[in-house]
């Protein structure tokens, strides 16, 4: 894991090398760059920069660490133990609205639809 933090050294590098230029080059020479040119490469080099110094002194996240705390979470909310959705288990009698008999074998849709096998009519099981 330490071994990725050195991989902050390469943009690090680059953006002090080109703040190095810019700065310590002598002024008024044949070959130094403008004050615009200074000013505007330093900007250029500031996200290289604070990005490997990000890199350098981040603390990585530990996968199994953010893997277990997902795994929690999910077995508090109680998803985990869930049915498929077009296995309905209803918490009481469910009865046909219209005519009252049970659905018996009939297979509910994903949305909760049934259709009554006695008097052919369809109905939602999460309205009733």
């Amino acid at each position: 894991m330490q071994l990725v933090k050195l991989f902050g050294i390469v943009p690090l590098g680059i953006g002090l090398s080109v703040w190095g230029f810019l700065w310590f080059s002598p002024w008024n020479d044949f070959h130094s760059p403008p004050l615009f040119f200074r000013i505007f490469g330093s900007f250029i080099a500031l996200p290289f920069v604070l990005i490997g110094l990000g890199i350098l002194f981040s603390k990585l996240a530990d996968p199994s660490a953010s893997l277990k705390a997902m795994q929690s979470d999910l077995q508090k909310s109680g998803e985990a133990g869930s049915l498929p959705p077009n296995q309905f288990k209803p918490s009481g009698p469910l009865k046909c609205p219209n005519c009252g008999s049970s659905p018996g074998t009939a297979e509910v849709s994903p949305h909760g639809d049934v259709k009554c096998d006695h008097c052919s009519r369809w109905y939602n099981v999460h309205t009733v």
